[in-house]
């Protein structure tokens, strides 16, 4: 087989599917723990939506509110946003450092591809040039050859 070594080749093959395996793997865990945090969030929601209904019902059956429920509440409506900002925050920054990984892993793989394009090529352009001298070489050699059955041609 002329060109590339096969050997070579699946050994690259090999590296790069372990390293967009690993890539996938980190993202996987990054969504993983995006799911666990969006559940702890609808979780949250749900209670404060809970505990928002049951307010509203206390407030319409005419019974007073204690200001500081109302302000634990609020506390714990931000504390949620703050978890929705931070959850969201940290999940953009996950899939961008696996998005960048992944672009650093394809250029990688793409330079080292090219740089080994260019030792074949190389080689070839080498191995061509060989064959030409020794064609060449071969042509002059012949063309120094008197033909047969002409004056001098036994004296070589």
């Amino acid at each position: 087989m002329r060109g590339l070594d096969a050997a070579r080749v699946y050994g690259y093959l090999d590296l790069l599917a372990d390293q967009v395996q690993t890539a996938e793997l980190e993202l996987n865990d990054a969504r993983a723990k995006n799911e666990r945090l969006l559940a702890e969030l609808q979780r949250g929601r749900a209670e404060l939506q809970r505990v928002q209904a049951e307010l509203a019902h206390y407030e319409e059956a005419g019974n007073r509110v204690n200001e500081q429920v109302v302000q634990m509440f609020s506390q714990a409506q931000l504390v949620v946003e703050e978890m929705v900002q931070d959850v969201s925050r940290d999940t953009r920054e996950r899939i961008g450092q696996a998005r960048e990984h992944e672009r650093r892993i394809v250029a990688q793989a793409m330079d080292t591809a090219g740089q080994q394009v260019r030792t074949y090529a190389q080689t070839a352009q080498a191995q061509m040039q060989s064959i030409v001298e020794s064609f060449a070489n071969e042509v002059n050699h012949l063309a120094d050859t008197p033909p047969p059955g002409t004056p001098g041609a036994a004296d070589r």
